[in-house]
């Protein structure tokens, strides 16, 4: 016979044997001892807490010859058949694959027939909230008048996504979570019957794994069973599945507690090298963290809590040691670590910080902390561990008022850390300055700035891939050419120009007839780098007059006042395709053997003025 998982093995057979679930199987027992079956059932709950198996019970219990108090014999025939599926009377069907309205009418258009060989056609539908809103259309009628013969069990993880209507016209059962007491109670009698020798601690690791689910607990358990055979213990069972013991957990949160960062460096170290999961480590620790709230704020928690005795009395030591505000403030960093780590490749880092973080509150100024650092204060008062207070109750009552009015308290040398670091170096990539007596307005560089629009337009002409970067676009300048400005929101437009940039100091350098290149910078980068070329003095050297004279008649500056409209209307029918081997599109260009025909040399234009 081939190999059956042991959930399916040791699946319930009788009302009795359904685990933590009285409250219904005694209900439903009453009902069909005494014959008020009613016609449509909805079982709710989440998932391994027995709702399929309580509907296939329920199917045999109303169907059985000799019931024995409402549970079914399973030994008649119309039992034995349902079993072995030789009645097809009891028809399971997966509402998640069986959704639509086509699924919904077979069922409606069969149960017009009567039962054959039972006294009931039972139909049991799994995570009914499957059917689209046309499949539960469909059902409406025919589950709130079915035919007497007719039972309909409607079963669901998620009841909220079924339609009143629905809901309506079903008995409603909710599934409790099981206890761990339970799930320990049963895996016993499992492990009795297999053979399987279990220890007392592994019971209760297996129980806090199952969280509420009897079939998740036994899944868990026969993975451990293929891992370490019939004896198991705890150690087996935390080597088997790489998760944390409840000692790394207590050392971690002493480790905390005292603001030893170097324990917990040394034990999440150990951990990684026993090839434990951090994350599964986190949230066993947040879960610790949640239990020391509860021994915090509860009076009577042992009831609530499921630890051992010797467990619980160490859990309450600790909690006594830490503030309520450090309780919370623990659970509160370690989640929000666990948010920031789906995304990283290494969250190590990110665990290891946020631990030290809650050992070492003063390195974090947000407000839970600062409330941790006060409370921490407070009692040290309270248990006479702080003698001269005067200072103490100023710094306290500095923090309140702080507190209150919304204002995080950062020390004063934290602030003027902050104020020294507000203004920031323009790197020399973004912006190399021009010395301040070569800036004047008969520098080179200013008067192709003043001369930008009719530039920027000739390169557009040539380039017009390189419009987004230059047309309307703010410049400033600096000792190596021009910056173009751009807003964060441009990213595109900056893109394009980082793309091209080769390209764009070429075209540049043409279109003014100058050495200098185009920078890239946004605005925000260099805010305080910005010159008003507009303004600026004229060069004040009666030495250098005559090189000022040569300089004031720039031949662009002439050939602009004289032929701006040659500049401005660029021929575009010169325009070539670039070269696609140099590109990966092609655009219009500059040909390098029409550089003599668009622009003239700086001494051909000199030339030229001398002859005029």
């Amino acid at each position: 016979m081939a190999h059956q998982a042991i959930y399916r093995k040791w699946r319930p057979m009788i009302f009795e044997d359904i685990v933590g679930q009285s409250h219904i199987t005694q209900t439903l027992k009453n009902q069909i001892s005494g014959d008020k079956i009613g016609h449509a059932y909805l079982f709710c709950g989440t998932r391994g807490t027995g709702k399929t198996t309580c509907a296939k019970v329920f199917s045999r219990a109303v169907n059985c010859l000799n019931p024995h108090d409402g549970s079914p014999c399973n030994e008649c025939e119309v039992c034995k058949g349902i079993i072995d599926g030789s009645i097809l009377d009891v028809k399971e069907i997966d509402a998640a694959s069986n959704n639509g309205v086509d699924n919904i009418r077979e069922i409606r258009d069969d149960v017009r027939y009567v039962s054959t060989n039972a006294k009931y056609t039972v139909y049991i539908i799994d995570e009914v909230h499957m059917l689209s809103s046309g499949a539960f259309n469909a059902l409406l009628k025919t589950l709130e008048e079915p035919p007497e013969h007719v039972i309909f069990i409607l079963a669901t993880t998620e009841a909220h996504k079924v339609p009143q209507t629905i809901l309506s016209r079903c008995q409603r059962f909710d599934f409790k979570r099981i206890k761990p007491s339970d799930i320990i109670l049963r895996m016993k009698e499992i492990a009795h019957g297999d053979g399987l020798n279990i220890s007392d601690d592994a019971y209760d690791i297996l129980a806090k794994l199952a969280d509420g689910s009897m079939r998740d607990g036994l899944s868990i358990l026969e993975r451990v069973i293929s891992s370490c055979g019939n004896s198991i213990t705890a150690e087996n069972i935390t080597s088997t599945l790489g998760i944390s013991t409840s000692e790394s957990i207590f050392k971690i949160t002493e480790a905390i507690a005292d603001g030893d960062t170097a324990n917990i460096i040394s034990t999440i170290n150990t951990i990684t090298a026993d090839g434990k999961d951090l994350r599964v480590f986190i949230d066993s620790l947040i879960s610790h963290f949640r239990d020391m709230l509860l021994c915090k704020i509860a009076g009577n928690s042992n009831s609530i809590l499921d630890y051992s005795a010797e467990d619980i009395v160490k859990l309450k030591a600790l909690s006594a040691r830490m503030s309520f505000e450090k309780i919370s403030h623990a659970a509160s960093v370690l989640s929000d670590a666990q948010a920031n780590t789906k995304w990283v490749k290494s969250p190590r880092i990110i665990y290891e910080l946020a631990l030290i973080k809650l050992a070492k509150p003063e390195f974090d100024d947000s407000s839970a902390a600062l409330l941790d650092r006060l409370s921490t204060l407070e009692n040290k008062v309270a248990n006479g561990a702080v003698t001269d207070t005067s200072s103490l109750s100023e710094r306290i009552g500095r923090l309140e008022t702080q507190i209150k009015n919304g204002i995080p308290a950062v020390s004063k040398e934290i602030k003027e850390e902050k104020n020294n670091t507000q203004k920031k170096t323009t790197p020399v990539r973004l912006y190399r300055p021009i010395p301040e007596y070569e800036l004047t307005c008969d520098n080179p560089i200013v008067k192709a700035a003043k001369n930008w629009d009719n530039i920027s337009i000739t390169m557009c002409n040539h380039a017009g891939h390189l419009k987004p970067c230059l047309m309307n676009r703010n410049i400033t300048i600096d000792a190596d050419g021009i910056i173009l400005l751009f807003k964060r929101e441009e990213k595109g437009a900056h893109d394009i120009a980082v793309m091209f940039k080769d390209k764009l100091c070429q075209t540049f350098r043409r279109a003014s007839g100058t050495e200098y290149v185009i920078k890239l910078a946004y605005e925000d980068e260099i805010q305080e780098e910005l010159v008003d070329f507009w303004n600026l003095p004229s060069a004040q050297n009666p030495s250098s007059s005559n090189e000022n004279q040569n300089i004031s008649a720039d031949p662009l500056d002439n050939l602009v006042q004289n032929f701006s409209e040659i500049i401005e209307d660029a021929d575009e029918s010169e325009f070539i395709e670039y070269d696609s081997s140099n590109d990966s599109f092609s655009q219009s260009s500059f040909g390098d053997d029409d550089e003599r025909e668009e622009f003239l040399e700086q001494s051909e234009l000199s030339d030229e003025d001398e002859n005029n």
